[in-house]
């Protein structure tokens, strides 16, 4: 399966895992493997090619992740928490998917980033939640 990605640009690695972190805690997205460092200039090529602009401001920090949301899902859920960076959907049906996926194993792994733990609050929610779902499921 090909996984969306997600593009975060922003000054420096410290928000960039904090944004990612933001993703799973609020936005319910799961990073699949581990968030890439990618050039800078890459990084402006694939804003230009997905959003159809040139980028107005410069980052000092450019980080990849695969999350397991369809790309639409992804841009709702963005819109809804606004997380600390840039952060840019990137389809899995594009160009700029397909290029950096090829260079994917000569990224660097962005060092410091563990997506946040539940708390036992939002297991339990978690939990009440897909027993309904079971129970809507049974009715049916």
């Amino acid at each position: 399966m090909r996984n969306t990605m997600v593009l975060v640009r922003t000054d420096n690695f410290q928000k960039a895992s904090i944004a990612l972190a933001d993703l799973v805690r609020y936005g319910g997205m799961q990073i699949r493997g581990s968030p890439r460092i990618i050039p800078p200039a890459l990084s402006d090529w694939a804003f230009e090619k997905i959003s159809g602009e040139k980028p107005r401001r410069r980052f000092r920090a450019h980080v990849i992740a695969q999350i397991d949301l369809a790309p639409a899902k992804a841009i709702g859920r963005l819109m809804d928490i606004h997380p600390p960076a840039h952060v840019l959907v990137i389809p899995p049906d594009t160009e700029v998917w397909e290029e950096l996926m090829r260079l994917w194993g000569t990224f660097e792994k962005l060092k410091g980033f563990h997506p946040p733990k539940r708390t036992r609050a939002e297991e339990l929610r978690k939990k009440r939640e897909k027993e309904m779902e079971n129970e809507e499921l049974d009715e049916l």
